[in-house]
């Protein structure tokens, strides 16, 4: 007792305290409601609000296109327009738009506009506006013949030019391979681009017929006449091209035609088009405006009751059945994280509307084996099964996808029920293609897809497989690096025996050595033999007698050849001795950084238990000594009592390996005294706060006597009264 009164008991639960207290929130009923709650309500935003927009027995998926209809008789109520969709009528206006041409006015020479306008280019003389070398103008021009000749030859040429098609815009910059010429004698004319001239060709052009038609005195002087008369005949008319797109765009129908009532839009087995899809889109805003739907109460409690019809399949299951799951928030937290991600990948898998069947890029799978190795695989099939119906649900219905991913899910699962190695996870990968592939070709094939699209679906499938183990490593990682979360992975670090503590105890603590090593065996058959963790429970063996390395000499197993010392010392010394192998082993674990999960067994794994061979020789000193009887509390372990399966597993492989020691090999015997080493617990409530079945002792206990039988070796016992074969050493 210390000097403020308190004892060893008192002060290690004082400091165990608040470990145990982080149960308020993980263990309040407030903050577990409002986790299902928030669960759900996140999960229901996801699914389709308005039924009657986008009814979901309507909808084809994109990858549906081409096959065959796989939904119900839909019958229209009443008529109802088929709009066309916008993509097809982007589709028509573009090619009706390509189909015209840009219009110019023609406008052709007039002979008497040509005669006043060369008579006034004549009349400039004597300084005309050009100048011709080695001719005297003057001469010719005043001779009356040859101004005659010159003025017929001029108007000959442009005449012929006013009838062609000229232009003062460059061909290049039409980007037409066509016109479209308006005049009056004719409303409008498609002209191929190779019949316009523009500036640079209409000169050229004039310059090669000037060449071939006129004598080469003249050629220079009508030449330069003529280029000054050329202008242009075609001029572009802005707004009658733009009319003419106004036109053609309201030419294209914005619909594609009726749907009477009565009539049926889509039957089973009737190839699916882009006609079936306007025609049903179509069908489902005329059902909205026809019935002013409103979101209201009825319209969310539709999605919230979806969501919580499906996510109550894993929490009653929790409830009934994993009740330590669902009373810890932390984990419960970690599962609804898990829905509400699945949940947004199957709706981002329907909003995106690709081409692609990108259901099968959900990586359920993934959560299926995190939650496998984080909890247990019968959690992780119901994880998978809800994970499934919420994307299922989401995506309208489609429950086809979400078979095949629950397949998918639940062989990902039982394929790292027992993980040894981080490499078994890409293991994995082949029974994720397995379970998803073959799904999808059977459900590929009933539905009539076609080859390409199969091979497609069951290629995003292999993604899938090969996606999943990685994104599972990836989490699995974070949760151990940045949340301290032991897996098994990371458990497996901690199973060798060359471990400096292990070492260390091997060294000066031999007797507790072997006997670590018979508990861990023993404890890892009875672990498999219900299902639980065996390679935790194995590890935590291995580590919970590490306290003994203080003063290892006072316990039986390290005293061949030496006495007792308790031989020597008071009873409640000797038991504060015993239990001190507690305290010092979880400061020993914890400077060593042991995870939280391996320290706990070395206090549950002893519960309150009382150390009765001291316990009893107390009381036999103060009968004799005609005192008080001691206080219990002074001889009982600190506990906690065990909380999980392993550290009751632990509990009862330590009592156990400890009774082939002081017991015969004979089968009736061991049986006996393991019978009633279990029935002490249960007794005692060692029990009561680990979710410990009765079946599940009976199996326990079996291979627990079948491991005792194999091991042969005495220990020697502490010299107690005849209850020794209830308990038969001091641990």
């Amino acid at each position: 007792m210390g000097m403020d009164g308190s004892t060893l008991f008192s002060r290690l639960r004082n400091r165990l305290r608040p470990a145990q207290g982080q149960g308020g929130l993980r263990s309040s009923p407030w903050v577990k409601g409002m986790l299902i709650v928030a669960t759900v309500v996140l999960c229901g935003l996801f699914f389709p609000w308005r039924t009657e927009e986008v009814p979901p027995e309507w909808m084809p998926r994109p990858d549906q296109l081409g096959k065959r209809w796989q939904g119900p008789v839909v019958r229209a109520e009443y008529s109802f327009v088929v709009r066309k969709p916008e993509e097809v009528y982007q589709r028509e206006l573009r090619q009706v738009l390509d189909s015209l041409f840009p219009v110019f006015a023609w406008r052709p020479y007039r002979r008497a506009e040509l005669e006043q306008a060369l008579q006034a280019l004549l009349d400039t003389f004597p300084q005309p506006p050009f100048s011709v070398p080695g001719l005297e103008l003057r001469e010719m021009l005043a001779d009356e013949g040859t101004r005659r000749q010159i003025s017929r030859t001029v108007l000959a040429l442009l005449a012929e030019f006013g009838q062609r098609y000229i232009t003062d815009v460059p061909k290049e910059r039409l980007g037409a391979e066509r016109i479209t010429v308006r005049s009056a004698a004719f409303a409008h004319r498609s002209v191929r681009i190779e019949e316009v001239l523009d500036s640079a060709e209409a000169v050229s052009a004039l310059q090669a017929l000037v060449g071939r038609t006129v004598s080469p005195p003249l050629q220079r002087v009508v030449f330069e006449l003529g280029l000054r008369l050329l202008r242009p005949t075609l001029f572009y008319d802005a707004e009658l091209t733009k009319a003419l797109q106004e036109a053609a765009r309201a030419s294209i129908p914005r619909t594609w035609g009726i749907v009477r009532a009565g009539e049926v839009i889509v039957a089973p087995g009737e190839i699916v088009t882009d006609t079936t899809v306007a025609r049903l889109r179509s069908y489902a805003n005329a059902r909205l405006l026809q019935r002013e739907q409103r979101l209201g109460i009825g319209t969310l409690a539709s999605g919230f009751g979806h969501a919580a019809l499906i996510c109550s399949v894993l929490f009653v299951y929790l409830g009934f059945l994993r009740p330590r799951i669902f009373r810890d928030n932390l984990q419960l937290l970690g599962l609804a994280t898990g829905l509400v991600c699945i949940a947004l990948l199957g709706w981002a898998s329907q909003s995106i509307g690709s081409v692609l069947p990108l259901e099968l890029l959900v990586v359920l799978p993934a959560f299926s084996m995190v939650v496998a190795i984080l909890l247990d695989s019968r959690t992780a099939f119901y994880a998978t099964v809800t994970a499934a119906l919420l994307v299922a649900g989401i995506r309208h219905g489609d429950y086809s996808t979400g078979l095949v991913l629950m397949l998918g899910g639940m062989l990902a699962a039982y394929t790292v029920r027992d993980l040894e190695s981080r490499r078994q996870l890409f293991r994995s990968m082949f029974f994720i293609l397995l379970g998803m592939g073959v799904a999808v070709l059977v459900f590929s094939a009933a539905q009539g897809q076609r080859w390409d699209a199969i091979l497609l679906r069951c290629g995003m499938a292999g993604l899938n497989a090969a996606v999943s183990p990685v994104v599972t490593f990836g989490i699995l990682l974070l949760l151990e690096r940045g949340f301290n979360v032991v897996t098994d992975m990371r458990l497996l670090e901690y199973s060798s025996l060359e471990h400096p503590l292990l070492r260390e105890l091997q060294h000066k603590a031999p007797g507790t050595y072997q006997h670590t090593l018979n508990v861990a065996r023993l404890a890892e058959q009875a672990a498999r033999a219900i299902g639980a963790r065996a390679l935790l429970v194995r590890v935590g063996a291995y580590f919970h007698d590490i306290g003994k390395l203080s003063k290892p000499e006072y316990f039986a197993e390290n005293q061949l050849g030496v006495d007792n010392k308790h031989d020597r010392l008071p009873p409640k010394k000797s038991a504060a001795i015993i239990r001190e192998h507690v305290t010092e082993g979880i400061e020993l674990a914890r400077s060593y950084g042991l995870p939280p999960q391996i320290v706990d067994f070395i206090p549950q794994h002893h519960g309150t238990m009382l150390i009765r061979a001291f316990w009893q020789k107390a009381l036999e000193q103060a009968r004799q000594q005609g005192g008080n009887p001691p206080a219990e509390a002074d001889f009982r372990y600190p506990g906690p009592k065990p909380q999980t399966k392993e550290a009751a597993i632990l509990m009862l492989a330590d009592a156990a390996e400890a009774l082939t020691h002081v017991l015969p090999p004979e089968p009736e015997r061991l049986a006996a005294a393991l019978d009633e080493v279990i029935r002490e617990r249960i007794l005692d409530g060692q029990f009561d706060e680990c979710p410990l079945s009765f079946a599940e002792l009976r199996r326990i206990r079996g291979e627990l006597l079948e491991g005792m039988i194999g091991i042969h070796h005495r220990r020697v016992s502490y010299e107690t009264a005849s209850h020794a074969a209830a308990s038969p050493r001091v641990p």
